[in-house]
């Protein structure tokens, strides 16, 4: 079979041209070339992912090994994870293929941070403190049976009462 397989067709679209450079203002400084509700957007989604992350290492990884971690740690990692988040999203939208170079590198950069907050929860896992087993924890039961004596002396009573 030599059938050929046709190669979709690109078109290109004519560029637009400006006065000033689109990437420098008139100070020299670059100007970011997106909407401005974009940048309010992602400040919103990294609030979000602060939250979400949060939330989802305590429930994965237990509340109680959370808590035996130190602040900074804590810290520095939902902060790279949620930067990783939103710096996602922005080259998701920024390009016109989801899957790029970018949108990888950042998928790769919060599976690494990720793997890393799982490796530090189970660090902390096998390294808490352990219960205290020396102790033999036993339990009592009390059961209160009544003499004999009193015992007649109850059938009496009921017998009279008969």
């Amino acid at each position: 079979m030599s059938e050929r397989v046709e190669e979709p067709k690109t078109e290109i679209l004519p560029e637009v041209v400006a006065e000033a450079s689109p990437t420098e203002g008139s100070t020299g400084v670059p100007v970011w070339s997106c909407p401005s509700w974009l940048r309010l957007a992602y400040a919103f989604e990294f609030l979000l992912a602060l939250i979400a992350v949060f939330t989802l290492w305590s429930q994965v990884g237990g509340q109680g090994h959370l808590d035996m971690l130190p602040w900074y740690t804590k810290l520095i990692l939902v902060l790279t994870f949620s930067w990783c988040c939103v710096r996602f999203t922005a080259a998701v939208v920024e390009h016109q293929q989801p899957w790029n170079r970018n949108s990888m590198f950042w998928m790769l950069g919060m599976i690494v941070v990720g793997m890393v907050m799982g490796g530090i929860t189970f660090y902390y896992h096998l390294h808490e403190a352990p219960d205290d087993t020396d102790e033999e924890t036993t339990s009592t039961t009390v059961m209160w049976i009544r003499p004999a004596a009193s015992q007649e002396s109850f059938g009496k009573i009921s017998r009279a009462r008969d």
